[in-house]
């Protein structure tokens, strides 16, 4: 895949222009409103049982007249990366680190709005039996860590922990890290095929509820709250579908800042009733019993803008990996709050 930085920054620029951060909605039905390239919208949506800003705002009635086309689901933002970047999808959410990795690959894509967050209401962590035989990391050397998928917030996090918990980089090598499919994470654990698990958000509030684990480190604990996720577009796509892809941003946001205001509300439950009854339409019923335990998008700003140190708070971990340089990555280019309405123009 090509990179051009220098047309990602100009088409980010001139894109900028049209953004009105005075408008908190985008009503694409208006007389005004200008007229959309595409109304169709690609994506794959996950295996986890988090809530989706994308998803939430197709469900709240925001995206219209785009329309959703879910094309599968996929385990990991890793491969959701991948099949945005490919032209397989239109828009894809990820791990900020996993987008830095990726993105100083090579690929085309633009961080446009910030999909999910942690904090003490919603922050995964590193799990184990509470049986007494793993306490602390070195108690992992030569063990097995489960997670979602590699190259993701879940291994970035736990090898964090091993390294605060005083393993050099040579120890922490020998920690093998397995992904799983995310419902067999907590009963692969409890089998005894793997010495910790990292578990997440409705899983891990549903594991917490059976018993019989702990917290080994949690990631608030370990890094205070953020936002860890972020909502991805290609950069021809927004070259190609200016108007689209500020009504498709600015619908996420707008979502996004009305779960933000039920959770100030502690209204929490319209949410889950709202998306519990978009995903029951959508023929998806078997997802709903995690979603009991839901508590929060978990995101720090205000519709989801996004704030430079979500990605460079992971620069050195990239670099404890050996693939890229992260010192040579220009964060300016690597997300825009252009088309986020709530951005207010600094942070």
């Amino acid at each position: 895949m090509s990179f051009q930085p220098t047309r990602r920054a100009a088409v980010v620029t001139s894109l900028a222009a049209l953004i009105s951060v005075s408008c908190l909605t985008s009503d694409a039905s208006s007389q005004n409103a200008p007229k959309l390239e595409t109304t169709v919208i690609r994506y794959q949506s996950s295996t986890g049982s988090d809530i989706s800003p994308l998803e939430l705002a197709d469900a709240l009635g925001y995206l219209a007249p785009i329309t959703l086309e879910r094309v599968g689901d996929v385990q990991g933002g890793p491969a959701n990366l991948q099949s945005t970047a490919t032209g397989q999808t239109d828009i894809a959410s990820a791990f900020n680190g996993a987008v830095l990795n990726i993105v100083a690959a090579g690929a085309p894509l633009t961080a446009v709005v910030s999909w999910r967050g942690t904090n003490e209401l919603t922050s995964p962590g590193l799990y184990a039996l509470d049986n007494g035989q793993i306490n602390n990391a070195r108690d992992l050397i030569g063990k097995k860590i489960g997670v979602n998928t590699l190259g993701a917030n879940q291994e970035a996090v736990s090898s964090i922990y091993l390294a605060r918990g005083g393993l050099s980089q040579e120890e922490i090598k020998q920690v093998t890290f397995v992904p799983l499919p995310t419902p067999n994470v907590e009963q692969t654990l409890r089998n005894g095929q793997i010495s910790a698990a990292s578990l997440g958000f409705t899983f891990r509030d549903a594991a917490l509820a059976r018993g019989g684990i702990k917290a080994l480190a949690r990631n608030v604990d370990l890094l205070g709250s953020y936002n860890d996720n972020t909502g991805v577009l290609r950069n021809d796509f927004i070259a190609k579908n200016p108007n689209t892809t500020k009504h498709l941003v600015a619908a996420i946001a707008r979502a996004i800042a009305w779960s933000q205001q039920k959770e100030k509300e502690d209204k929490r439950a319209e949410v889950v009733e709202v998306y519990s009854k978009y995903l029951e339409s959508k023929g998806r019923a078997n997802q709903l019993a995690p979603l009991k335990y839901w508590q929060s998008l978990g995101i720090e700003t205000e519709g989801g803008w996004i704030k430079r140190q979500d990605f460079a708070m992971w620069i050195d971990w990239l670099n404890s990996r050996g693939e890229v340089d992260g010192s040579k990555l220009d964060l300016s280019k690597i997300y825009s709050n252009a088309f986020n309405p709530y951005w207010k123009g600094a942070e």
